[in-house]
């Protein structure tokens, strides 16, 4: 249970404790891949499309290319994280929009990024469809919010000068 006293705000309950708990905020960096064969008779089109849940975004299409490289960062928002959550990864070779063919997929499950992992974002390698995709993501809890999956309740220390609690040393000892 988390009891600090605090102003509520949409985000925040006066307990301090956060009303999007099991929710986070997720971006996903597609860098590139390779060893995938779209058509036999062109080089391949191929995008990544992302899903978590009922969200997904896409790469733009690297045309012709044997070893697409994206360097994409696709913003998913706030994402609900459930138990065994997990990143849906696709590959896919762009032919008319309506009738791409899928070359593999690939989902891992996602934890939530510690703010001391350097820039924040978990790299990822996966084998769709016997080619070799390179990712990343960054998860972040909302305020108050912690564990892998963002379900914990985390103290937060008092807002402005602390009120009561001014002249005490936080966290609490």
């Amino acid at each position: 249970p988390c009891q600090c006293g605090c102003p509520a705000d949409a985000a925040i309950t006066p307990d301090c404790c956060s009303r999007r708990r099991g929710t986070g905020r997720l971006t996903v960096t597609v860098w590139g891949g390779r060893g995938w064969r779209g058509d036999h008779l062109s080089m391949t089109d191929a995008y990544v499309r992302v899903t978590v849940g009922a969200q997904s975004a896409r790469t733009a299409t690297a045309w012709n290319q044997e070893r697409p490289r994206w360097g994409a960062r696709l913003d998913m928002g706030r994402v609900a994280l459930p138990p065994g959550a997990r990143l849906r990864l696709e590959v896919w070779d762009e032919d008319n929009g309506w009738d791409d063919d899928l070359l593999g997929v690939c989902e891992v499950g996602l934890e939530a990024t510690a703010a001391t992992e350097g820039d924040g974002e978990r790299a990822g390698l996966c084998f769709p469809g016997g080619g070799h995709l390179e990712f990343g993501y960054r998860l972040t809890c909302g305020r108050a919010l912690g564990g892998s999956l963002c379900h914990d309740y985390v103290p937060q220390p008092p807002e402005g000068d602390g009120g009561l609690y001014r002249f005490s040393r936080w966290p609490p000892g």
